[in-house]
């Protein structure tokens, strides 16, 4: 008897384990690495840099993914742009991301364009321009898994009106380095979250 008992328990610890496994959201991004001829198609645009990203997993259904860009003007948040949710999608399967920056200049006008790729489409923004110099780049060089609550950082570009200006440098996702002394600067995030947007 008693071991029917032990063995009932632990076949009970056994699905408990198994179903909470399976009901584990797993997410990860990945950089997608263009080949030369999309490289050569992009260069025929007006687009300055686009990043692009592969998501891959599966989101509980009361889970969610916000995206959005930060803005910093001298090393300090500004606000954010584009911020958005990855709407009743739950299920990716190299979904593509990216991050793309246009620049304009109408009528003495100089402004940036902004285009977040999210799993529903785009988003974009229009942002005035005075820098005169930009450097742009991804933030993650392999395989990052998403954990709750945790943003990660896929893209920067920051710009500058003086002589010089310091790349931005992160290789895992986390919170870029250098971002104290930068004039104007865009981060693209995504955070997993539990809190459902209405």
């Amino acid at each position: 008897m008693r071991k029917l008992i032990t063995d009932g328990l632990l076949l009970l610890i056994a699905l408990l384990l198994t179903g909470c496994a399976d009901n584990k959201a797993r997410l990860t991004i990945t950089p997608y690495t263009m080949s030369e001829k999309e490289l050569e198609l992009i260069s025929k645009t007006d687009v300055e840099k686009i990043d692009f990203f592969h998501l891959n997993g599966s989101l509980a259904k009361d889970h969610d993914l916000r995206f959005s860009v930060e803005v910093y003007k001298n090393g300090e948040l500004a606000g954010e742009l584009l911020s958005t949710h990855s709407e009743a999608k739950t299920e990716f399967d190299d979904t593509l991301l990216s991050f793309a920056i246009e620049r304009f200049e109408e009528d003495e006008q100089r402004f940036l364009k902004l285009i977040a790729g999210i799993p529903s489409g785009k988003v974009t923004t229009n942002y005035d321009n005075t820098m005169t110099a930009t450097t742009s780049t991804s933030l993650i060089k392999e395989k990052v898994q998403l954990e709750l609550g945790k943003p990660v950082y896929l893209s920067a570009w920051a710009g500058t009106t003086k002589n010089e200006l310091e790349v931005i440098g992160s290789w895992n996702g986390g919170f870029p380095k250098g971002m104290e002394d930068k004039e104007l600067a865009f981060l693209y995030k995504v955070v997993w979250t539990d809190e459902m947007t209405e």
